[in-house]
């Protein structure tokens, strides 16, 4: 593989997240003020509705998991679900703001809103699942799925960035007057972005290590692969390294998701600045920085620590940003937004290497080789994390009176928006912290153990991959 073929493979693996995160980024920061102030449905119920999809899809992520585990064909395991599910995400994401008045029938339009936003949370799990379970198969040397992981947060933000800084100027623009059209034409541009993202991965990415892998596999009668639902699950549970980042990784999803989407809120009603939500939210781009820092960091330190590190500064940027309501200084708040988005980019980017990292200690130390059930660990976190953030979000804004009609919120609602998006993700960062002390896995072991273990077939595989890697 030469230099531009590795770039490319970055790119076009980067695309894939971007893609995914381009509706996520949507529904993180406007959904809930999407269907509460345009649409003029009550947040107890949205806050209900989100909840309660994610009970009917939390575990969904797992069953693509395993149905990529037990894929075969010519495309390899996990790039087919780029177009099988990438194509009618693109779909659902057009249909998620189109919503018909059905003759001002509103019990018939809360039904339709149920079914689409049930349908795009399904339908998002089956192409996302696959971005983290290719990971292992695109290369083999652990300093370029680094680079790859790192690509693929970069790409991510970019788009994230863009999204949080011209969607509401874009749907002014695109409606007018009309919030609601606005919004239409909008998913429609965002929904034709996403499949060609993923068109463009799956045309261009490539599952190389898959053959040499099964080959592999099957040479050494010790490692257990293609097991039951039943099986693997078991195996997942006595992964404890694994079980201890699956948690981590669902609190993570469910600040960062609480934080999402009461930012225009807090923009709103707290700071009462509405001209800046636009640039806020466009600031996540500087979570590239973090992106950027991973691969620098993790030779520097354990992941565990880099993971750690960047919750404690996640922490300290969100604790930053009330002290301008105090002194009247907007500069507070937008230094600690960029401590905190800063942050928040090193813990994506370390989060999916770290689950690469309870892949390969599956394989080595616990001799079971099931990716695509331990990749699953985004889905399910992401999923939990949408259902309790949102719950939360919604009901935290029912708790504190929260009325869209009002243009100066009561002093408890104000609280209310406060408490969600700067006091809970701060409790939610540390507990991560006092989790991952728990977290034993040590990935230079790991790789130690996998060196030792490969079979000449694989480890011939590897030592090519490196040398065309290192002459990069």
């Amino acid at each position: 593989m030469n230099k531009l073929q590795v770039w490319k493979q970055r790119f076009f693996y980067g695309a894939t997240d971007m893609a995914g995160n381009l509706i996520w980024q949507i529904v993180g920061l406007y959904l809930l003020f999407y269907y509460t102030t345009v649409m003029g449905i009550s947040p107890a119920f949205v806050g209900t509705l989100f909840l309660v999809v994610r009970f009917i899809d939390a575990f969904d992520g797992v069953v693509y998991g395993f149905l990529i585990d037990h894929t075969h064909s010519k495309f390899g395991k996990s790039r087919p679900y780029f177009i099988w599910f990438g194509i009618p995400l693109g779909i659902l994401t057009m249909l998620l703001f189109f919503n018909p008045a059905f003759g001002g029938n509103k019990t018939v339009q809360l039904v339709w809103v149920a079914i689409i936003y049930t349908l795009f949370s399904l339908v998002y799990s089956g192409a996302n699942t696959p971005i983290t379970a290719i990971l292992p198969s695109l290369t083999s040397d652990p300093d370029e799925r680094t680079n790859l992981a790192s690509a693929r947060m970069v790409m991510t933000n970019i788009g994230t960035a863009v999204i949080g800084a011209i969607s509401l100027p874009m749907v002014a623009f695109l409606g007018g007057k009309n919030a609601e059209r606005g919004w239409s034409i909008w998913g429609i541009i965002i929904g034709i972005a996403i499949i060609i993202l993923f068109f463009g991965a799956f045309m261009n990415l490539r599952e190389t290590n898959t053959v040499a892998a099964d080959e592999a596999a099957d040479d050494d009668a010790n490692i257990k692969g293609h097991l039951s639902v039943k099986e693997s699950l078991k195996g997942a549970v006595k992964n404890k390294p694994w079980v201890i980042l699956s948690v981590s990784f669902i609190l993570l999803q469910t600040f960062w998701v609480i934080r999402m989407q009461t930012a225009v809120y807090y923009l709103t009603y707290v700071y009462r600045r509405t001209d800046m939500i636009g640039l806020f939210n466009g600031l996540v781009i500087v979570a590239v920085i973090g992106n950027l820092s991973v691969p620098f960091l993790s030779k520097l330190m354990k992941h565990r620590k880099v993971m750690e590190l960047a919750m404690v500064t996640f922490a300290i940027g969100e604790a930053i940003m009330p002290v301008g309501m105090l002194t009247k200084n907007l500069v507070f708040l937008f230094a600690g937004n960029i401590i905190a988005t800063i942050a928040m980019g090193a813990a994506f980017s370390i989060a999916f290497v770290m689950i690469a990292d309870t892949v390969e200690y599956a394989r080595t130390e616990m001799h079971i080789d099931e990716p695509g059930i331990l990749s699953s660990v985004p889905m399910v976190g992401a999923k939990l994390g949408m259902g309790f953030g949102g719950a939360l979000s919604g009901w935290i804004l029912s708790w504190g009176g929260f009325k869209a009609a009002l243009k100066v919120q009561a002093p408890k609602a104000v609280t209310a928006i406060s408490t969600s998006f700067i006091w809970l993700p701060i409790i939610l960062a540390l507990a991560i912290v006092v989790i991952l002390h728990f977290y034993n896995l040590d990935e230079d072991v790991v790789a130690a153990d996998k060196a030792a273990q490969t079979p000449g077939k694989l480890a011939a595989v590897t030592a090519d991959d490196d040398k065309t890697l290192k002459a990069d």
